[in-house]
């Protein structure tokens, strides 16, 4: 979990330091090396089959998996693809807190914030 931790800290000092693409590139290798998931299966997988893969995680790496969505998010430029992402990113807020009763503060506002952000996009 540290090891995450510290990619994730890499992460978002990338794109504090307007380095985006390494960003990217270093979340992809994060998805794809540390968790099995190809960018196709994280974005465009069935809602079931999401869950699936992820329920075989544990909370706390269900935890930064959604972390790195949030950041990954905010990278894309395409509407469709964030607003895809962090669909995502709502579903593993809610597996942490419906599934193994960890809630944390962080997500419970980014959550909010997110779902308002998405009830707009939608309506227009």
């Amino acid at each position: 979990m540290q090891q995450l931790s510290q990619v994730l800290a890499k992460v978002k000092r990338l794109i504090i330091e307007d380095k985006e693409n390494e960003a990217l590139t270093v979340t992809q290798d994060i998805f794809e090396d540390y968790y099995k998931m190809s960018i196709d299966q994280l974005i465009y997988s069935e809602d079931v089959e999401f869950c699936e893969h992820v329920r075989k995680l544990k909370a706390e790496e269900i935890n930064m998996l959604a972390y790195f969505v949030d950041e990954y998010a905010g990278l894309q430029e395409e509407l469709s693809l964030q607003l895809a992402l962090y669909k995502r990113y709502l579903r593993l807020v809610g597996i942490l807190e419906q599934e193994y009763q960890f809630v944390s503060l962080d997500h419970m506002s980014r959550a909010a914030i997110l779902s308002k952000a998405i009830a707009n996009a939608s309506h227009n």
